[in-house]
């Protein structure tokens, strides 16, 4: 079986803009920050054609700003930790229609450091819990 190539940069150009999402949400202490991300990464994960965080990367690498780094690899366990972080966030966006800021800002902010922690040391705790279910499994 061959693995299809995954490319990092985009997968960091993503999560400096979440974090940048959430953060600038913070700072303005407007929830409506944290639907946008939601719907960035919902729109990734149905089709990232039209995922605009990627339109703009795929911009700035024609553009040559950018560079891609392509590797094998898995793209599964990067998947499933965007859809951990999806589900997260939608937690923060039903927190924040019924007026739970606090769930809001807490879902939020654990998605944002969790980004954060993959963006400076590459520890990825999605692809983490990835792989201990799939030792679980077997």
């Amino acid at each position: 079986m061959t693995l299809p190539t995954f490319d990092r940069s985009a997968q960091r150009f993503t999560q400096i803009t979440l974090i940048t999402c959430i953060a600038a949400g913070f700072v303005a202490s407007s929830p409506a920050f944290i639907w946008a991300v939601a719907i960035m990464l919902g729109l990734t994960l149905l089709n990232p054609n039209y995922a605009l965080q990627l339109l703009a990367y795929r911009f700035l690498v024609r553009a040559s700003v950018l560079r891609t780094e392509r590797v094998v690899e898995d793209p599964a366990p990067h998947r499933f930790a965007q859809q951990v972080g999806f589900g997260v966030l939608i937690v923060g966006v039903v927190a924040s229609s019924v007026g739970a800021l606090s769930i809001t800002w807490g879902a939020g902010l654990l998605v944002l450091t969790l980004a954060l922690i993959n963006v400076t040391t590459g520890f990825c705790a999605g692809c983490f819990m990835y792989a201990q279910l799939a030792r679980l499994r077997g």
